[in-house]
């Protein structure tokens, strides 16, 4: 995988200076995608407003004039680094601040996480589809079913479930998130503090199986999680139902994060295991790219955290002479991922 061209920047003082590359402009204050060649994308990780711990949740059809994404648009945005290493120490202290406070009282940025900006984020780089993920907690929550009724109503977003693990009638939570157009579902053993390889998680990924309807994990250590949250995210605990449930199609969300190399070789070891590159380094991307089943791999963004001109740079830079690889990863295989989804 070439190097991108060495007279490009890879480091930018805010979100609207990615336009110093060849396929961005500024219009109106908004970055957006400018180069018609560059064709249509798929964003399979977003989400709509964060789950809280006091079930009030954020008005999802609200429109705002502004997205209030983690990563703001006046943070620098760095390519060579993973996204969350854009975050200086003052702002990844602010970040963990809002997780917090938000999860504890449903306010703060979750309120412009709504479905409407993140269909007008989207447009702005050409993003046609995008698979919005839940996130189930270990208390009572409606954030499933919450998710999957907003994006049912847009057909621009693909709604994806999310059952915890240890859920009491965790049937039927899939059951009735299947009802409500889940076209998938969504794990993350970090946040939801479970081994990938339990055995209470191996039925949802083998209920999935049998819906035929792909599962998407948060995979790999992200290295500002707490330290058990790490230690859940191990590749190691991800072979198993790799392993022992051929028929479930699998999405190693982050591409195994800090851990993209092991990702790789489960991948290739695997045909049911897909890789999604949103939080990559440059270098990371490159290797993935290089070194993966490139008709597996698709893009994502991880909005509302970050901007989709980020991670679609990224891409942009490292196939800038392979148009066909790109059209894969940004579109192609996330169509054939999606498409086949039920079937």
């Amino acid at each position: 995988m070439d190097a991108p061209p060495p007279s490009l920047p890879l480091r930018f003082v805010t979100r609207n200076a990615l336009a110093a590359l060849p396929w961005f402009e500024v219009h109106d204050g908004e970055i957006v995608l400018s180069d018609p060649s560059v064709g249509p994308v798929i964003d399979m990780h977003t989400h709509y407003a964060l789950p809280t711990w006091t079930g009030r949740e954020a008005d999802l059809s609200r429109e705002t004039p502004d997205s209030n994404l983690l990563l703001g648009r006046c943070c620098a945005h760095h390519l060579d680094v993973r996204a969350n290493q854009c975050f200086t120490p003052a702002e990844l202290r602010a970040l963990k601040r809002e997780l917090l406070l938000g999860g504890l009282t449903g306010r703060g940025a979750r309120g412009d996480h709504t479905a409407p900006n993140l269909a007008r984020d989207m447009r702005s780089m050409n993003v046609v589809r995008s698979a919005v993920l839940a996130i189930d907690m270990a208390i009572p929550n409606r954030h499933p079913q919450e998710t999957l009724r907003a994006a049912r109503g847009r057909p621009e977003a693909v709604g994806y479930g999310s059952v915890h693990p240890r859920a009491l009638r965790a049937r039927e939570r899939f059951e009735e998130q299947l009802h409500l157009g889940a076209a998938g579902i969504k794990l993350h053993p970090p946040n939801q503090l479970f081994r990938p390889d339990a055995g209470y998680a191996m039925r949802i990924y083998r209920w999935c199986g049998q819906a035929r309807v792909p599962l998407i994990w948060h995979s790999g250590p992200a290295g500002i999680e707490p330290k058990i949250g790490q230690y859940f995210a191990q590749l190691r605990f991800y072979e198993r139902p790799l392993r022992e449930c051929p028929e479930t199609t699998f999405i190693l969300g982050h591409a195994g994060s800090l851990q993209h190399r092991e990702a790789i070789a489960l991948q290739r070891r695997y045909r049911n295991a897909w890789l999604e590159v949103s939080g990559l380094s440059l270098g990371q991307l490159r290797e993935v790219l290089a070194e993966a089943d490139p008709d597996r791999v698709v893009f994502g963004s991880d909005w509302p955290f970050y901007h989709p001109v980020l991670p679609l740079a990224k891409v942009l830079l490292l196939t800038a002479e392979r148009p066909d690889l790109r059209r894969k990863v940004l579109h192609d295989n996330a169509a054939r991922l999606l498409d086949s989804a039920g079937k």
